[in-house]
């Protein structure tokens, strides 16, 4: 007998599912992301693959997905590829002693697994990043918080979620649940991470995205000092999931000594467009967090 158990959480037109299901030896939950047209699999049993891949090839043609892709370790990515997954990349020490490989099957708009794999991601060039690290001050006249009220950052990535491009990638909470609020004259802006202290990473989110260069200054500060936080909570690492086409992002990222490890094809939805994404990585410490203020 198959169990299934589903918490829906809605932000106007976008819809994230968690879904258990067990059946036999197959045990998995996933996230149905239907604003972003894919589904994140975590998967507690290796074997029965290609009874797997049917039952999300199902999903996909029902739900009118474009991706399903799932986080695991090197050995059960062999196994994935062998039944028409494709690696895209790489969330180093995502598992805490052991790198995450993101393994993605891709759809075409009738619902058919795209032979030989997902295309090939070839994301705009950015300028030339001429350090490893930029230094980044505070701006003159900026304020912030730290917020971990679940309920405010629910609110605000609900408010400014559709624009970011924000989707979850854990399970239990679809929003951060740790953000830095930060205002600078009339604008408002927001950084957030959904930590993992199980395995000690974190995704950040730019939840208030730069719209032009004079914002970069601000928005990698903010950055800045969420990264401490993290630091200091013993976080070991951290990535993001950034859209290709978003140069401004792409950029803060770099400046602040991330590392693209991933290229991510047709994984974000922008008003009714599938767009790729790029996954940014960086390695924190325990003297992170001093290095960081420094």
């Amino acid at each position: 007998m198959a169990t299934q158990q589903a918490a829906r959480l809605t932000r106007g037109d976008d819809a994230v599912e968690e879904i258990y299901y067990r059946k036999g030896d197959i045990d998995f939950c996933f996230l149905l992301n239907r604003r972003h047209h894919n589904l994140r699999v975590f998967d507690y049993r290796v074997g029965n693959y290609q009874q797997k891949r049917d039952f999300f090839d199902r999903i996909a043609r029902a739900e009118g997905l474009r991706k399903v892709f799932t986080v695991v370790e090197k050995q059960d990515s062999k196994s994935w590829r062998s039944v028409g997954f494709s690696r895209e990349g790489a969330i180093p020490g995502y598992f805490r002693t052991a790198d995450a490989y993101i393994m993605s099957r891709v759809y075409t708009e009738e619902g058919e697994p795209i032979q030989g794999g997902a295309p090939k991601l070839n994301p705009p060039a950015l300028p030339s990043l001429t350090v490893k690290e930029k230094q980044i001050t505070k701006p003159r006249g900026l304020t912030s918080e730290l917020v971990t009220d679940i309920t405010r950052l629910e609110s605000i990535t609900r408010e400014l979620g559709l624009e970011s491009c924000y989707a979850p990638f854990r399970r239990g909470v679809f929003n951060p649940d740790v953000g830095l609020f930060a205002r600078l004259g009339r604008r408002d802006l927001w950084v957030g991470a959904e930590t993992d202290a199980s395995f000690g990473h974190a995704k950040v989110d730019m939840i208030t995205r730069p719209g032009k260069e004079a914002d970069l200054p601000v928005l990698e500060y903010c950055l800045k000092v969420l990264l401490e936080e993290l630091a200091r909570n013993e976080t070991a690492s951290v990535f993001a999931v950034c859209a290709a086409d978003d140069l401004l992002s792409n950029q803060a990222y770099g400046e602040l000594g991330f590392k693209v490890t991933a290229r991510l094809t047709d994984h974000l939805t922008r008003d009714d467009e599938f767009v790729g994404a790029q996954v940014w990585h960086r390695r924190l410490s325990p003297s992170s967090a001093q290095r960081l203020a420094g």
